[in-house]
């Protein structure tokens, strides 16, 4: 395996985008993830603007996971109405680079109540979301496809967590061909009863300051993942930073974080939290250069 001299020798790193704090530790990380090869690796991804972009060429604004759920026409005006108050109130404490994370916490647990409790018997038949997420496809970050492909080749697991709506990010990962054999994806999934009534959420709620390892417990995706050390991690929030907390077996974690609001005022922020921060970058360029020299 060819060891990397310096960061320039990714040309991809040495963009306008592109920012890092510390170069050499950056290359250590990368040419230690190189020299375990592909055997050792594991992709852990974020699906709203990870997978996806944030926004489409044209300036329309991609939908996340609920708001895929919105468009679908079963859901009634009242509670897109009262759906988009709840997110006009907790979505600025989300990325705000002044609140700690504990203090986001307690919010970001407030809103998911909240919207549980608004989902809750709403009618809704499951078809309408594969009719949603076939509108999807151009919404994607240039290179996903090549990346599942790649590491479906060389049995890499690759993870996708998720703080939205599980049901919607699985109907736009299966529109998409992406949901391979080696694709598992852990999130807020519907509960429903019999005539296709939402009586709330399984399990526990996953939301953007507790998705990590204990998501994961008892799952196929951790037997999986047991003997891979090496992970390459993808979020766009401060709180994905720490998707692969608390899994001891991992040695080198490779955290690539992308902004895209906010970003003069959050780039420290994402800097002391992520290897990699790419500014307003629509592809996963960055992280298809990495993965092509260790694969």
């Amino acid at each position: 395996m060819k060891v990397l001299a310096n960061l320039s020798d990714i040309p991809e790193l040495i963009q306008e985008q592109v920012r890092y704090k510390n170069e050499i530790e950056l290359l250590q990380k990368i040419n230690k993830l190189i020299q375990d090869g592909s055997g050792k690796l594991q992709i852990v991804t974020d699906f709203d603007y990870t997978l996806t972009r944030h926004k489409l060429d044209n300036g329309k604004t991609v939908h996340t996971s609920f708001g895929m759920f919105r468009e679908c026409p079963s859901i009634p005006q009242d509670y897109k109405e009262e759906d988009e108050r709840l997110s006009s109130i907790y979505k600025p404490i989300e990325i705000d680079p002044q609140l700690s994370v504990e203090e986001k916490t307690k919010h970001m647990v407030q809103w998911y109540i909240a919207g549980n409790t608004l989902l809750k018997g709403l009618k809704f038949p499951r078809n309408e979301l594969k009719e949603v997420a076939e509108k999807m496809g151009e919404c994607y970050r240039l290179g996903v496809n090549a990346l599942v492909m790649w590491c479906g080749a060389r049995d890499v697991p690759v993870l996708v967590m998720s703080a939205g709506l599980g049901d919607a990010v699985r109907a736009a990962l299966s529109a998409a061909d992406l949901l391979q054999p080696h694709v598992k994806l852990v999130s807020n999934f519907l509960a429903m009863d019999e005539n296709d009534i939402i009586v709330g959420m399984k399990g526990e709620v996953i939301h953007t300051y507790n998705k990590n390892e204990t998501a994961i417990k008892n799952t196929e995706y951790y037997e999986m993942v047991k003997n891979r050390s090496n992970v390459i991690l993808m979020g766009d929030n401060i709180g994905d930073s720490g998707m692969a907390d608390g899994m001891d077996h991992c040695d080198t974690v490779l955290k690539i974080g992308y902004l895209q609001q906010n970003m003069d005022s959050n780039l420290q922020n994402y800097l002391n939290k992520f290897d990699i921060v790419l500014m307003n970058d629509p592809t996963l360029n960055i992280v298809n250069a990495i993965v092509k020299l260790i694969l």
